[in-house]
């Protein structure tokens, strides 16, 4: 597979370096100048990303300005687009930006976020940090970003995601005229999209940002996470009810709960028919042949996680089955 450079990118570790690392691949777009901003409620707003592109596309982020400083919402893929980031709020507002929360810890949702602590935030986020880096070191996973989104965009990288203020339930910022509640919408074992997914909600405004739980196209990735865990998440995003509900990549929903229930419906699906391949005895690989192949060099397209998702549920249903789920 190529980066952005056109370089093919190395194995490291086993196989390659986890799919969750590689989010974007060569599929990553150009950065405007300036980062698209909108009000999607009073002192809310989204920094919008890609549209039409599912998880391929740049994904979005957001930012809360409370009249007591600034609570950010993701950092987006590497230090520059996190100065990017500094500056769109800055395009709105002169408060100090005080809180940086990220929903989770794969590289295209956290890389910027050492431009927002040095602009002056503290990081909230889930404590495990492990997800996307697997048995490979931070190292190794920060050099195989690289080949991503190129050595301009990572100058002056550092992590910066281990949180200052670690949410493993739930947490709530009071600030100025903001109530802010940051969850972690499952808490069984396996994750949701990831071991480590954490959702932002504003009871007020009934505004949510989702992170990757949700993405526009319904199909959202549980190679990091559990299907089962992914499905008591929306359940838990359901029963809020919110009126405008952000996914982590792509187009605000007109209908968040349409969005919602259609992610559900997929992965209920999917654990439907892998449970039934199982129970007729077919491999994994017959399981896999009812799906379209996987798009070469795009692992995060469309049909790319389709057929990757199906193999993970495949294994989860087969462990349930035999009674090796993890308690």
């Amino acid at each position: 597979m190529e980066g952005q450079s056109g370089r093919r990118i190395p194995a490291v570790g086993r196989d390659t370096l986890h799919l969750t690392l590689f989010l974007l691949f060569q599929v990553l777009s150009p950065l405007p100048e300036r980062l698209p901003v909108r009000e999607i409620a009073p002192g809310v707003y989204v920094v919008l990303g890609d549209t039409g592109r599912g998880s391929e596309g740049r994904p979005n982020a957001g930012f809360i300005v409370t009249g007591d400083g600034v609570v950010v919402i993701d950092a987006l893929a590497s230090p520059a687009q996190g100065e990017q980031l500094v500056r769109a709020v800055r395009s709105i507002t002169r408060e100090s930006i005080r809180w940086l929360v990220l929903t989770h810890h794969h590289p295209d949702h956290h890389f910027g976020a050492v431009a927002l602590r040095r602009a002056g935030a503290r990081v909230i986020a889930h404590p495990d940090v492990s997800t996307g880096v697997d048995e490979q070191s931070r190292e190794a996973a920060e050099s195989a970003w690289m080949l991503v989104v190129g050595k301009q965009q990572m100058a002056g990288f550092a992590y910066a995601d281990v949180p200052d203020r670690a949410v493993v339930t739930a947490d709530t910022l009071r600030l100025g005229g903001k109530t802010i509640v940051i969850s972690h919408p499952w808490r069984g074992p396996g994750g949701a999209h990831t071991a480590a997914d954490l959702i932002v909600w504003l009871p007020g405004e009934r505004v949510l940002f989702a992170g990757d739980l949700l993405i526009e196209d319904g199909v959202t990735m549980v190679v990091d996470g559990s299907a089962k865990g992914l499905v008591a998440a929306l359940d838990t995003v359901a029963a809020l009810a919110p009126r405008i509900a952000v996914p982590g990549h792509g187009a605000i929903p007109a209908e968040p709960q349409v969005l919602i229930g259609r992610t559900r419906d997929y992965m209920l699906r999917l654990r439907a028919a892998m449970r039934g391949a199982i129970e007729r005895h077919r491999s994994l690989n017959r399981a896999l042949d009812s799906l379209p192949p996987a798009d070469e060099g795009r692992p995060v397209s469309l049909r790319s996680r389709e057929r990757r998702n199906a193999n993970r549920v495949y294994l989860e249903v087969e462990k349930e089955i035999m009674g090796l789920e993890p308690r």
